[in-house]
């Protein structure tokens, strides 16, 4: 496996973020509108407790999600069944439930990041926040799609000091001919003319913390 791939299964159990001033998560009012992802959301001191508290114990539950090449985990979930305020929380120290890393993934999601980044952002937004190229894995394999490298963009580092990571997927009207040229275990910049012409989006957010 390449040194980028397991850079990506890292992401996967110890993903990523952006920071604000410290605040609970979200609040668990009814109806109430997803806010920003950032590491003060969810800091790395927080616990299952700490999300409970922020979201009420009525929409928590903990349980098991898909993970990497077809594995599960568990994982802290907040509104399972509501797709615009899901979050899935995974935890660095699973016994003891701390060292939360989030992810948002799926259409309909209303969360993002402080920098507008949210599920359906294109490639070339990415780029554009990012200040220059970066580089991602190729598509239609369990690890594809993640960016392996932001090559010391802005987007390389967040404030907080938490890790950030991204998914992308191919375009509603990505072509044939493109899409067999960035499939499988291999990595690819974001100016390579076919990944572009897939029109790759945002299908996965990580935000949070390692040891």
């Amino acid at each position: 496996m390449k040194k980028p791939v397991l850079a990506i299964l890292t992401l996967m159990s110890a993903a990523p973020a952006f920071a604000q001033t410290r605040q609970p998560a979200e609040p668990s009012a009814p109806g109430a509108v997803p806010s920003i992802l950032s590491c003060a959301a969810f800091p790395k001191d927080a616990d299952h407790a700490f999300i409970v508290k922020s979201f009420g114990a009525a929409n928590v539950k903990f349980t098991k999600v898909p993970g990497p090449e077809g594995s599960e985990l568990a994982a802290t979930v907040v509104f399972g069944k509501d797709a615009g305020r899901r979050l899935e929380i995974s935890w660095m120290n699973e016994k003891a439930r701390k060292i939360p890393n989030v992810m948002v993934r799926g259409a309909g999601s209303a969360w993002k990041t402080a920098d507008g980044i949210a599920v359906g952002t294109t490639l070339a937004e990415i780029e554009r926040l990012n200040g220059k190229p970066f580089k991602l894995s190729g598509f239609e394999w369990d690890m594809g799609g993640y960016v392996t490298g932001f090559n010391g963009g802005a987007l390389s580092k967040r404030d907080g000091g938490c890790h950030f990571g991204l998914r992308f997927e191919p375009g509603a009207n990505a072509p044939a001919a493109a899409a067999a040229k960035t499939a499988g275990d291999r990595e690819f910049s974001s100016t390579d003319a076919n990944m572009r012409a897939m029109g790759p989006v945002v299908s996965e957010i990580n935000i949070g913390w390692r040891r």
